[in-house]
C-alpha cells in the first residue's frame, strides 16, 4: 500500500483538459480535479463567420491561482484538508482557416505549466504537464450564434515525470456563443475519456463530465462584467467514490483593444463531495493577429 506521502504526490496533478486545466489533490483520499474548465470568460467562442475568412491566429495565456483548505466530504459537507496551493497556466496558440464552405476549422496547441505546493508537510511539485492538441470546427447559423465542437482533442502524455499522466487522453466538446446587443452567453459540454492506465493493475479513473456557462453584460466599450455557473461530475469507478461540485464565477472582462483583451474572476464552491472546493482566481488574456 503505497504511504500518505506518496498518494498525495501521486494525486497532485491527473488532469490537463479542454483548453485544459490542471487537477490537484488536497489530501490522500481525494483526486478529483476542481471544475474543468472554470478558468474561461464571456466570449470564449464568440467567432467570426467562416464563410470567405481569410486565416489568422490568436495567442491565450489562461493562469489559474487555486488555494485549497477544504474538500467536500461524502456526505456534502465541509472537511478540512492540508494548505494546498497551485498555480496553473496554459498557452494557447491557435490557427483559424475556413476549411469548406461556411464551415471554420481552428487547430490549438496547449501547453500547461503547473507549480504545486503543501504548504503542511512542504511536498511541492512543477514543471511542464502534458500537451493538448487537436482540431476545433465551428458554424454561424446566424450573425448571433456560434456553434462549435472539438471532439478530437488529444492529451499527450510527454510532460515532466512528476505531472506526466502516463497514457493518452480524448478530450470533447460541443461549445456555443450568443450575442444580443450588450448581452452574451458562452458555454461548453465537454468530457474528459481516459485511456487504459500504463501498469496492469492500476486503477482506472472514472471519466469526467463538465458544464460551464458565462453571463456578460456590456456596460461601456471598456468594461463587461460577467458571472458563471460551472458544474462537474464523475462516476465511481474502481474503488474511488463518485464526485462532483457546483461552482459560481464572478469577474469583469476588460475589452482594451481589437485585437486583445484581459478577462479577471473568482471562482468559489457552492456544493459538492469527494473534490477539492473551488477557491480560485483566474486571468485570462488574449492576442489576435
Amino acid at each position: 500500500m503505497k504511504n500518505r506521502k506518496s498518494v498525495k504526490k501521486s494525486c497532485v496533478t491527473k488532469v490537463i483538459q479542454g483548453v485544459a486545466v490542471a487537477a490537484l489533490c488536497a489530501g490522500a483520499t481525494v483526486a478529483n480535479a476542481q471544475v474543468t474548465r472554470g478558468f474561461i470568460g464571456p466570449h470564449e467562442y464568440s467567432l467570426p463567420d467562416p464563410k470567405g475568412m481569410k486565416p489568422w491566429n490568436v495567442f491565450v495565456e489562461y493562469s489559474t491561482f487555486q488555494k485549497t483548505g477544504d474538500v467536500w466530504g461524502n456526505n456534502g459537507g465541509k472537511d478540512s484538508s492540508d494548505d494546498v496551493e497551485a498555480f496553473v497556466s496554459l498557452s494557447k496558440f491557435v490557427h483559424f482557416w475556413e476549411v469548406t464552405d461556411g464551415v471554420g476549422i481552428a487547430w490549438e496547441l496547449i501547453v500547461p505549466k503547473v507549480s504545486i505546493q503543501n504548504r503542511d508537510t512542504g511536498d511541492g511539485v512543477s514543471g511542464i504537464a502534458d500537451l493538448l492538441t487537436g482540431p476545433a470546427f465551428w458554424i454561424k447559423p446566424n450573425q448571433n450564434w456560434t456553434l462549435g465542437t472539438d471532439m478530437f482533442f488529444v492529451q499527450i502524455p510527454v510532460g515532466d515525470r512528476d505531472l506526466r499522466s502516463t497514457r493518452w487522453n480524448v478530450v470533447a466538446s460541443v461549445f456555443w456563443d450568443a450575442q444580443y446587443d450588450k448581452f452574451n452567453y458562452t458555454g461548453n459540454l465537454g468530457a474528459t475519456i481516459n485511456g487504459p492506465v500504463e501498469r496492469k493493475g492500476a486503477a482506472e479513473p472514472a471519466n469526467q463530465y463538465y458544464f460551464n456557462n458565462r453571463f456578460g453584460y456590456r456596460v461601456s466599450q471598456l468594461i463587461e462584467p460577467y458571472v458563471g455557473v460551472d458544474y462537474q461530475w464523475q462516476n465511481s469507478k474502481d474503488g474511488a467514490p463518485a464526485a462532483h461540485e457546483l461552482a459560481g464565477a464572478v469577474g469583469v472582462m476588460f475589452h482594451l483593444a481589437p485585437t486583445y483583451h484581459l478577462s479577471v474572476h473568482y471562482e468559489g464552491g457552492i456544493d459538492g463531495k469527494n473534490m477539492p472546493v473551488s477557491n480560485n482566481l483566474n486571468v485570462r488574456f488574449a492576442y489576435v493577429f
